[in-house]
C-alpha cells in the first residue's frame, strides 16, 4: 500500500463518507471531528484572483472556525470538488504550522467577508500555498470522494486506489 494510500484510508475512516452522501452531512462530519464548525461563502472569481490563489478556492482558518471560499460562478458539481479538495488539505494537515498567527486578510476578500477579523485568523491557504505533494493529495482527495459519492450505496465505503482490494 502507497503512503497516499495508506492517507486516504485513515481519512477515510476517521470521517465516514456518508451513504447516501450528502456534502452537508460530510461537511457537519468533519467539522465535529476537527471541534470547529465550517461555513461556505460563494466569492466572484476575480476576488480569488486577486489573493493570489490560482484555483477556484481557499481555505481560511480561523481561531474557532474554518471557511471555504469559491467561485462562485462554477457549476455544482465543480464548487462541490472545490470544497472537497479544502476539506483534503484539512484531514490530511495541510498548513498546520505553514503560516504565521494573524495572517493578514487580502483587501477585496476582507471587503466581501467583513465578519473575518485578521486577528482571527491562523492561516490562508490557495493553491499557490501549498507544495506540489500536498495538492496533489488534496486533489485526488477530492476525485476520489466525488467518485465514492457518486457509487451505488454499499454497507462499506472506503477509498481503494488503483483498483487494489485490501
Amino acid at each position: 500500500m502507497t503512503s497516499m494510500e495508506a492517507r486516504f484510508r485513515d481519512a477515510a475512516r476517521t470521517v465516514p463518507l456518508p451513504s447516501p452522501w450528502n456534502l452537508s452531512a460530510y461537511l457537519a462530519s468533519v467539522a465535529a471531528h476537527r471541534g470547529r464548525s465550517i461555513s461556505l461563502h460563494p466569492v466572484p472569481a476575480g476576488i480569488l484572483a486577486e489573493t493570489g490563489c490560482r484555483g477556484s478556492g481557499l481555505w481560511v482558518a480561523r481561531k474557532h472556525d474554518d471557511i471555504i471560499v469559491y467561485d462562485a460562478d462554477t457549476s455544482q458539481r465543480d464548487a462541490d470538488h472545490i470544497v472537497l479538495h479544502e476539506v483534503g488539505h484539512m484531514l490530511f494537515g495541510h498548513g498546520k504550522d505553514d503560516s504565521d498567527p494573524a495572517t493578514p486578510l487580502p483587501p477585496t476578500l476582507a471587503a466581501l467577508l467583513p465578519s473575518l477579523s485578521p486577528v482571527s485568523i491562523r492561516h490562508i491557504l490557495g493553491r499557490s500555498d501549498f507544495g506540489t505533494e500536498r495538492e496533489r493529495e488534496a486533489e485526488v482527495f477530492a476525485d476520489m470522494t466525488m467518485v465514492y459519492a457518486t457509487l451505488p450505496q454499499r454497507k462499506s465505503r472506503s477509498f481503494r486506489l488503483f483498483g487494489r482490494n485490501r
